[in-house]
């Protein structure tokens, strides 16, 4: 794993620490918010699995009464990022007994920083999980047109818009095969099992 990143990582979330972005949880707080976040982290995969289908199986098009063209991939790789998104703040509240001040701006980027310091840097999280983790945040960010330069240059800061959002999901569309990117769907999916999976692992431990 790349030491600079992990030192980036122990300087954001020290600088979260001594801003009051981070937040103590106390017993039963955060076992009530370890569920609810868990609960959501499923929903999400739930969700993306059922869209997958629903843009793959002519049948099931069919039977929700959706023309034979339809296909929303684009969503399957959001969703499955959120369900990883939301599994790791579930491990932040029973493991470290944190979370994040509510309406914390530049929240997808802490929660990376977050993610190397309590999961990959204590080794209890894969390698190859931790960069499909940022893989997923990266194509999420590209078809919802969140600035990755924005993610990168600023831990705290945050900016979305409308009409590039609306912009970034015609190009993604435009651009990608329709297998290559049922394929990558397919994978997006997966990953975010595996992710929850280990997760809940950690969890149980």
């Amino acid at each position: 794993m790349n030491e600079k990143r992990i030192k980036e990582a122990e300087t954001r979330v020290k600088e979260l620490w001594e801003t009051n972005l981070i937040k103590r949880l106390k017993e039963p707080e955060n076992f009530q918010l370890k569920k609810f976040y868990e609960m959501k982290a499923k929903q999400r995969l739930r969700t993306a699995k059922v869209i997958f289908k629903l843009s793959q199986s002519e049948t099931e098009k069919e039977k929700n009464k959706l023309p034979n063209d339809y296909n929303d991939f684009s969503e399957v790789f959001a969703t499955s990022y959120y369900a990883m998104y939301y599994m790791t703040h579930a491990y932040l509240a029973q493991e470290p007994k944190i979370k994040l001040k509510e309406n914390t701006r530049g929240i997808h980027t802490i929660t990376l920083f977050l993610i190397l310091y309590y999961l990959v840097k204590t080794n209890k999280l894969a390698k190859h999980l931790y960069e499909a983790y940022v893989k997923s945040l990266e194509t999420t960010a590209e078809i919802q047109k969140l600035s990755l330069e924005y993610f990168k240059k600023q831990a705290i800061e945050f900016a979305e818009d409308y009409e590039t959002s609306k912009t970034a999901r015609e190009d993604f569309t435009y651009k990608t095969t329709a297998r290559a990117e049922a394929f990558h769907a397919e994978q997006a999916v997966k990953t975010a099992e595996e992710f929850i999976n280990t997760i809940q692992q950690l969890l149980q431990k």
